[in-house]
């Protein structure tokens, strides 16, 4: 009997200080939230409302500088540079709220940049050649380019990457840093450009007949620029044919329309005046060994 008392005093003994210890614990826990949730939702309130601000930030200083005249590039350039930096100082504001020390925070985000800035060097490069880009203003949102054998119309600069979009409406990233370390070549910088053609004729043709034919042709186009030195003249004395090389000014953003438009009017109009565009062809002359009729 007094061993049963003994045993049902140890349990309840037990669970008392289990009872103890979940009160302790409740407690600590109510404490602590009481004094974190508070925290919590400040930081939480900050975050939402601080990356509403951000967007509407970067959208207003985006008409400012579209009012002011300010170069597309510019304006794209600056506003990720503001979106990026904004963000940083939301998330700063964050985590100080929730109780970060900020001074230890510092120390921590500074020895982390070297090792980050070690770690993507290639990215921060990319980031210091688009500030390059803007500041050289080599190209411009708008510009034709080619790099690398790529070519497309340069639609947004960004703080890492280029975009170009083709004329099949596809899009290249490329990387700022290659597009500071490589030549470029920019064809809608000029106002004009020259339409380089080939067009190749028959050896027995006039040559200065196919000249005449394809300049009055010109003189017929309202997209040539008259007034530039439009010429056509003897290119290459080819196995087949003589290649006549036309060259064609013209406005910048009418050059693929008269490259396109011309080689196929060229053709017609050398047709209509029997100038036929001559095909690869080889011509075997037989020549007879007359003293196979002397042998006897």
């Amino acid at each position: 009997m007094y061993i049963l008392l003994d045993e049902a005093l140890d349990i309840n003994n037990t669970v008392e200080q289990n009872l103890s210890i979940a009160q302790k614990w409740l407690e600590t826990a109510y404490n602590w939230a009481a004094a974190f949730l508070p925290k919590l939702i400040a930081a939480v309130i900050i975050f939402a409302v601080g990356w509403w601000l951000v967007k509407l930030i970067c959208k207003i200083s985006v008409k400012g500088m579209t009012r002011a005249k300010i170069d597309k590039t510019v304006i794209t350039f600056l506003n990720s540079i503001l979106n990026a930096a904004l963000k940083i100082l939301i998330i700063l504001c964050v985590l100080s709220t929730v109780g970060f020390d900020m001074t230890t925070l510092i120390a921590t985000v500074s020895a982390a940049t070297v090792a980050i800035g070690l770690a993507l060097k290639d990215s921060l490069a990319n980031v210091a050649s688009g500030t390059l880009i803007i500041i050289n203003k080599k190209f411009k949102v708008g510009d034709y380019i080619e790099t690398e054998g790529l070519q497309g119309t340069v639609v947004k600069i960004d703080m890492m990457y280029t975009t170009l979009c083709t004329y099949n409406n596809r899009e290249i990233l490329i990387p700022n840093s290659r597009l500071t370390s490589n030549n470029i070549i920019n064809y809608f910088v000029r106002e004009k450009r020259r339409v380089d053609l080939i067009v190749p004729i028959p050896y027995e043709e006039d040559i200065e007949k196919a000249r005449r034919v394809i300049m009055d042709l010109l003189e017929e186009s309202e997209l040539v620029l008259h007034e530039e030195n439009n010429k056509v003249q003897v290119d290459k004395l080819n196995e087949s044919s003589v290649d006549l090389i036309v060259w064609i000014w013209c406005s910048s953003e009418d050059y693929w329309k008269m490259y396109y438009e011309m080689r196929e009017r060229i053709k017609f109009r050398l047709e209509e005046n029997g100038i036929h565009i001559p095909f690869n062809q080889l011509d075997l002359h037989i020549v007879e060994d007359k003293t196979k009729g002397n042998e006897k």
